[in-house]
């Protein structure tokens, strides 16, 4: 198989060097995913020359993807599957750059330039000659913003044009493009494309692009490998223009039925406190197909959640349905369908055959469905172990087994190959000529085209500012964050040696007075602290109540006893964490990750892998609470929702879990494929600074904690927590 990426000389920081393009070699190559009964390639033979341009297409389910992680070099482990036959990228050394389908899912680290420095660093390349190669990188792709834009802060597009660039910044022979436009709108998968255009004309590599549509890349390819269930069909050199979507049907349907939905200046929102989409007035009628169109960051998704009642509006209110989102489960289900855009997000048991029988549908509904989609080869398969048209085409039959009134899908055609979108949209018409009214959220102006569909433009929001990067304004931001970490555990140490009154309250005022000095913002400092406060409080509260009573008894009933001993140990222990946690939350919030890391992985014998990769690990913490917000959203979507949401959460931590295990691996993919793991040590693109005056916070915190407890000693309230 090819390599998984190319790894330089062991102990040395070699220096990258471009190197010709490699040609690709499969004979009877072959793979199977445990757990599926039918292999994902059979009998694959093809030869690439070096330099080519080649599309690898073919129906949902077809293998493309699984080809594209072979060839990467990203399917190697004894989990990922079974091996026969054999796949040689060059001559098994060859560098290998990739770009997956979900730009959020590849994104490594938080700021742009520390994104594309990942594989240089991994790679060993010299720090001295990082800078220039990134440069290059990110003007192929036409990515000019400044260095230290968060990621977080990029449009789909423009992740995606980062990830090429990070790829592209190894100097690739191969370079492997997985259906790079999949989650992109229109602007966006327009950038990508000509930023391809711009790596085919200003490099020398063999270039792989995976789609099922043809048409965005007709120039750029020479020959076109077309694959069915696992086997190659037809290799054909020089025919990407005459590559064709399958016709889409054109159906009449009858004039538009009574009122569904009606919307009046509805403002959509993830979070009930900041807007996500302008607002919007709407009416939807029974037979009618109404298309939510716009740029990424419109608001689309939040409108679709909203119009199926699965989200409040911020604002505005939606007349019929009795206000969808105030209905009980199970009625809601009754009447709406809702199909999210990561399928996967709608999967809740451990089947196909699960999945379709939980909705309550009839027998014969679940057999229709089946048909429908086709289904029948994959009812004892793992939802998730589906490919991604399957898994789209699952969740159009579980949105739709009910008939529901209304049907709102977000992104229904993304991952689905030509023929899966034209039988889309017939159903669609059909379900129109039966009365439903269907609410589409997309960006495919082929799709809406050929729906018929009225068309709702919705302008994008105007982006919040990016916070500020850490500025060296203050003492906080100068200092590297291994002393403010190693200050913050020294005060935490003095304090927890003794349990009494005046020590907590001594390090709570010493505190106080340094704060202007520090540089601590104060706006929302009493929001920033309310965690602390509250947890301080309650434990004061229930140790006063239920401590160990001594000294004057002030009220006693039941196991409830309130103390002069048991107040004065409530106190104690308020101010003790008042005074670690305060302190602790408001200069570790100041902490900025990448630069905690970076010392971590520089100034401590910890394993540089595992620190970088707990570091890219943080950057998923808000994708997973996403994933978790979208599945309880479609378990309320298909009438399971638990009345008992503490319940309901915990009955899904399971699936959750799951679901982040997923990510990981995908974005464990994507850093595997930057050479992550192939040597103990890296190099640094950003250096880390410990310099004489960053001594100073840890003997701050070892003065602060000792003038504490001498405090305490001297008082006589020093109350040793051991001996």
């Amino acid at each position: 198989m090819g390599y998984r990426a190319w790894s330089p000389p062991s102990g040395c920081a070699t220096v990258l060097k471009s190197l010709q393009a490699a040609p690709v070699k499969a004979n009877e190559f072959g793979w199977a995913y445990p757990g599926r009964p039918e292999p994902a390639l059979v009998g694959v033979s093809f030869s690439i020359p070096a330099g080519s341009r080649v599309l690898i297409q073919g129906p949902s389910g077809s293998g493309k993807s699984t080809l594209a992680l072979a060839i990467a070099g990203l399917l190697e482990s004894p989990e990922d599957g079974s091996q026969s036959g054999v796949l040689e990228v060059g001559d098994g050394s060859a560098r290998v750059g990739v770009v997956l389908q979900q730009p959020e899912d590849q994104t490594v680290m938080a700021r742009l330039h520390d994104d594309v420095a990942f594989g240089l660093e991994n790679n060993l390349l010299p720090r001295e000659q990082m800078q220039g190669r990134i440069d290059r990188a990110l003007g192929s792709v036409g990515l000019d913003l400044e260095g230290g834009r968060p990621t977080r802060a990029l449009s789909g597009g423009q992740r995606q044009r980062l990830s090429l660039a990070g790829a592209l910044a190894l100097e690739p022979e191969v370079l492997v493009l997985d259906e790079p436009l999949s989650a992109l709108d229109a602007k966006g998968a327009g950038d990508v494309v000509q930023a391809v255009e711009a790596v085919a004309k200003g490099h020398s590599t063999t270039m792989v692009i995976v789609d099922h549509d043809a048409r965005p890349w007709r120039h750029l390819i020479d020959t076109v490998i077309t694959l069915e269930r696992g086997r190659v069909i037809s290799i054909e050199s020089g025919v990407g223009s005459t590559v064709k979507p399958a016709p889409a049907p054109t159906l009449r349907r009858s004039a538009p039925g009574e009122l569904v939905l009606d919307c009046r200046d509805v403002v959509g929102t993830r979070d009930g406190t900041v807007a996500a989409s302008t607002a919007l007035s709407l009416e939807v009628k029974a037979g009618e197909v109404v298309a939510l169109m716009g740029p990424n960051g419109s608001g689309k998704t939040t409108l679709a959640l909203t119009l199926a009642g699965l989200v409040a509006p911020l604002s505005g209110q939606i007349a019929k349905l009795a206000n969808p989102h105030l209905l009980d489960s199970r009625e809601l289900s009754r009447f709406v369908g809702f199909v999210p855009q990561n399928p996967a997000h709608a999967f809740h048991f451990s089947t196909v055959t699960a999945e379709l029988s939980a909705t309550g549908a009839s027998l014969l509904k679940v057999s229709e469905s089946i048909s429908r989609w086709n289904l029948e080869a994959l009812l004892e398969v793992h939802p998730l172990r589906l490919s991604g048209g399957e898994r789209r085409r699952l969740a159009l039959a579980l949105a739709t087994q009910r008939s529901p009134r209304l049907v709102v899908l977000d992104e229904p055609s993304q991952s689905l190959d030509s023929a899966a979108t034209a039988e889309l949209i017939g159903w669609l018409h059909e379900l129109a000529s039966e009365g439903t009214a269907v609410v589409v959220a997309t960006h495919d102006s082929e799709l809406v085209a050929s729906l018929g569909a009225r068309v709702i433009e919705l302008p994008r929001l105007p982006k919040n500012p990016a916070p500020p990067q850490a500025t060296f304004g203050s003492p906080l931001a100068r200092a590297n964050p291994l002393a403010l970490v190693g200050a913050a555990l020294i005060v935490a140490a003095a304090l927890i040696s003794t349990l009494d009154v005046v020590s907590g309250a001594v390090a709570l005022g010493l505190f106080a007075l340094v704060i202007p000095w520090l540089g601590v913002p104060r706006n929302n400092l009493g929001v920033r602290l309310a965690p602390v406060v509250l947890a301080a409080v309650f434990a004061g509260v229930t140790i006063s109540l239920y401590g160990e009573s001594s000294g004057e008894v002030f009220f006693s009933w039941g196991l409830i006893g309130v103390s002069e001993g048991s107040l004065e140990l409530a106190l104690a222990t308020t101010l003790r964490i008042l005074a670690i946690g305060g302190p602790a939350l408001l200069v570790l919030s100041r902490v900025d990750p990448t630069r905690f890391a970076d010392a971590l992985s520089q100034h401590t014998p910890l394993p540089q892998n595992f620190v970088i990769g707990g570091l890219a690990a943080l950057r998923l913490v808000d994708v997973v609470a996403g994933d978790r917000a979208m599945r309880l959203a479609t378990l309320r979507a298909r009438g399971l929702e638990h009345k008992n949401r503490v319940v309901g959460l915990l009955r899904e931590a399971i699936a959750i879990f799951v679901l982040a295990i997923r990510r990981s691996e995908t974005l464990g993919r994507a850093m595997e494929s930057r050479g992550f793991g192939l040597a103990n040590t890296r190099t640094h693109y950003r250096v880390s600074h410990f310099v004489p005056h960053d001594w100073l916070w840890p003997i701050g915190g070892l003065i602060l904690g000792g003038v504490s407890v001498w405090a305490a000693i001297a008082t006589g309230y020093f109350n040793a927590i051991l001996g």
